[in-house]
């Protein structure tokens, strides 16, 4: 018999299997240890993350000084009737060119929401009733007077009424001490003149 025409035996075929299989084991192995290295291997510090916007605001923040021209955003809520209101100011002159801890000192009662040279918003919750409401309650004399909201985070003094708070039943005037918010003078005179009777 010729030396090509001989079948290899078992055990030639399992060596040649094994060492293919070594040999494919340790390519991968060595491509496994190449990728950890390149995912292990520190990056220069760079630009912050934009996709992580308050540590690229953190940043901004420890720098940026506020500009003369600078808009203040206020968003204001109004706890007792969960009313939302906007408003826009100028920033005070003498806040220009200060940093966002002159401003937080300055507007300590609100949150700053995000601060920039030119645009600062900030947020608040206030314990009064939105401009769209008149408010019934007793002045510091307690008598009852009419105030509605004129300046957004103020009560401002709409009608004086000719009625001590002490004359009506006392659950009414537990109810109007912090105040009670009415939406139209005609909605608060039918619930004063049921109040009274």
């Amino acid at each position: 018999m010729r030396q090509w025409d001989k079948q290899p035996d078992k055990n030639q075929v399992r060596a040649l299997i094994d060492r293919r299989q070594l040999l494919l084991g340790s390519l991968t192995l060595l491509c496994m240890a190449a990728l950890l290295i390149v995912g292990l291997t520190p990056r220069t510090a760079s630009a912050p993350d934009v996709s992580d916007p308050s540590a690229a605001q953190v940043g901004a923040d420890a720098a940026a000084l506020l500009s003369a021209d600078c808009q203040l955003i206020q968003h204001m809520t109004f706890t007792p009737c969960g009313h939302e209101l906007t408003r826009r100011q100028s920033l005070p002159p003498e806040l220009a060119g200060k940093g966002r801890a002159d401003l937080e000192a300055a507007y300590d009662l609100w949150q700053v929401t995000s601060f920039a040279p030119g645009e600062v918003s900030m947020e608040q919750a206030l314990p009064m009733y939105c401009p769209e409401h008149l408010v019934l309650m007793p002045d510091d004399s307690g008598m009852l007077c009419v105030f509605q909201n004129k300046y957004g985070d103020a009560l401002g003094l709409v009608s004086e009424l000719n009625l001590p708070l002490s004359e009506l039943p006392d659950a009414i005037q537990e109810e109007l001490r912090p105040g009670k918010g009415f939406s139209t003078q005609e909605e608060l005179d039918a619930w004063l003149e049921s109040a009274e009777s």
